[in-house]
């Protein structure tokens, strides 16, 4: 436990920003979460990096689970398609999840993986966190 919470809190260069208001989030397809096929779930980003994003769920998603998600910034007309791994699962205080997806570059399905990194400083106005 003493290592998940040191690379969990573990400080580093990456613009990470605390705030996602006006950021949404839908949970397109999980690999490892069969009762998530052919739904879409709408969640709440809550801390966002150019390479990974903290959502609140109310379905205990797998770890190592592939996640496909649509992210819509209300100050933008565009959505970011991507994909990324599940790499921590805890739960919140509101009876949810917070899990931790690392995203990642994918080629077999349309990615804006590239476009998110590139535009995030533009995307995210928010105080940066730590």
């Amino acid at each position: 436990m003493k290592n998940f919470a040191l690379r969990l809190f573990k400080k580093n260069t990456e613009d990470h920003f605390v705030s996602a208001v006006g950021t949404h989030v839908k949970i397109l397809f999980s690999s490892e979460n069969p009762s998530l096929l052919g739904k879409t779930m709408k969640t709440t980003a809550i801390e966002i990096s150019p390479h990974s994003i903290r959502l609140e769920v109310s379905s205990p998603i797998e770890i190592d689970s592939v996640l496909d998600i649509e992210v819509k910034l209300d100050s933008s007309e565009r959505s970011y398609n991507l994909t990324g791994n599940v790499r921590w699962r805890l739960p919140s205080t509101r009876g949810q999840y917070h899990i931790v997806l690392v995203l990642r570059e994918r080629g077999d399905i349309r990615s804006d993986f590239r476009s998110w990194k590139d535009n995030f400083s533009q995307n995210f106005e928010y105080a940066k966190a730590g």
